[in-house]
């Protein structure tokens, strides 16, 4: 119940969630500098989260913002595999899409063990949206590295990528 004179909102409501959430990943990103990890990129809240394999260096996350703004999520959170806090990220974001970008990524979330996942990525067709949890989907996209110096593997990941714009705003 809010406090005596104060009414509570669904915008209240939803800023409270927003302010919680970037706190939290806010704590999370620190201590992923702190262990040698690139910061995540992107707002938590927006309900889209990518999880890249790793390494990542600038021309991988250059080409996926770039690709991100195509498809018309370019503010969508960006975090990395084998981290150590995936799932504490997970947790914080609470994702409506969880894309894993390489099987690095797909790896590291199917060893999360999920206790709510309904199917592994591992067992996802690439580029088909599955049932990850009741609320959210999931993705298993390829690596994108490879796709910055092969011509193949770049229509490859783009043409699987297209996918994402089904769930832009």
């Amino acid at each position: 119940m809010p406090p005596e004179g104060r009414t509570t909102t669904g915008r209240d409501a939803a800023e409270d969630y927003r302010r919680k959430t970037e706190q939290e990943i806010s704590t999370l990103s620190r201590r992923m500098k702190e262990a040698g990890h690139p910061a995540p990129l992107g707002d938590p809240t927006t309900g889209v989260v990518l999880v890249v394999e790793q390494p990542v260096g600038p021309r991988v996350l250059d080409a996926l913002q770039a690709s991100l703004l195509a498809v018309g999520l370019p503010d969508a959170y960006v975090t990395y595999a084998a981290t150590g806090l995936l799932g504490e990220e997970i947790l914080a974001t609470e994702p409506q899409l969880l894309v894993a970008v390489g099987p690095g990524a797909a790896r590291d979330l199917d060893d999360l063990d999920y206790p709510l996942a309904r199917r592994a990525f591992a067992e996802a067709e690439e580029g088909t949206p599955f049932t990850w949890t009741s609320g959210a989907a999931g993705l298993r996209l390829p690596p994108l590295a490879p796709a910055l110096d092969h011509d193949e593997s770049k229509r490859r990941f783009w043409r699987l990528f297209l996918v994402l714009r089904n769930f832009a705003p």
